[in-house]
């Protein structure tokens, strides 16, 4: 078997790998950014050989220069677009860079998945996801023995980040992803996904937007099969009551403890 044989057994299994509407979205962009990339080369091709006969009117760094610019960009967006799909969609942290600096104008979307394969690192984009949410929820943890544990109780001291202006009494600080990552996590430890639960997220916007405006020191029942409520407080402590114990210490050892 030749060397294009088998890669075109890998651009099969790849397409076979993602789903349809995943393979539709990938093959659109491929067809815009070609017909875009051609207009440019022709543009290129009508103007560079007149410039390097005429070295008139023409300018190499006006005319010439931001087709050829053009061109990478387009080159980027292509890349990127495709990228930022499968990482929105699935949840997963994906590099466009690295792909970039590896293909010349002419890849294809079949390039583009391949490389996104090669980064998740012999995950599916199900175990990628779950694998990197674990990994974040764990690295807001620098002190495990910051976790107790009390009958079906999981809290965690020090951990809420309030804004130091407080112009709206207590409310998360700006840019702080920590208490996202606990509560998608908890979302995951409750139904297996990665997307956070409307309860969830609901207390998440009510905690950013501060406590003038939302009362978010009074416990928060949810009432779901694993977890039942949670409570936020002024000194930065988060309390998660569980139906049980042995739900409360399963979440810490799978989402909490390095």
């Amino acid at each position: 078997m030749n060397i294009l044989s088998k890669l075109d057994e890998i651009t099969i299994d790849n397409n076979d790998r993602i789903a349809e509407t995943d393979r539709k979205y990938c093959e659109n962009q491929f067809e815009l950014y070609v017909a875009a990339r051609e207009a440019l080369q022709q543009a290129l091709n009508i103007i560079k050989p007149a410039y390097e006969k005429e070295k008139g009117y023409l300018n190499d760094y006006r005319d010439i220069d931001p087709i050829e610019k053009r061109l990478k960009e387009i080159k980027e967006q292509f890349i990127s677009n495709v990228v930022h799909h499968f990482s929105r969609q699935y949840k997963v942290t994906l590099d466009t860079e690295d792909i970039n600096k590896k293909y010349d104008l002419y890849l294809t979307h079949n390039d583009i998945i391949a490389e996104i394969f090669e980064q998740l690192g012999g995950f599916n984009f199900e175990e990628k996801a779950v694998h990197e949410l674990i990994v974040k929820t764990k690295s807001t943890i620098y002190n495990f023995d910051k976790v107790s544990i009390k009958k079906a109780s999981l809290s965690i001291a020090n951990f809420i980040s309030w804004d130091a202006w407080g112009w709206n009494g207590f409310s998360l600080s700006h840019g702080s992803k920590k208490e996202q990552s606990l509560f998608t996590a908890l979302s995951h430890f409750e139904n297996g996904s990665v997307k956070m639960l409307d309860s969830l997220f609901n207390i998440y916007k009510e905690m950013e937007k501060g406590s003038n405006l939302h009362d978010i020191f009074s416990k928060y029942d949810l009432g779901y099969e694993k977890i039942k409520s949670v409570k936020i407080f002024k000194n930065r402590k988060i309390t998660i009551e569980f139906k049980n114990q042995t739900l409360a210490q399963e979440f810490a050892n799978t989402y909490l403890k390095k």
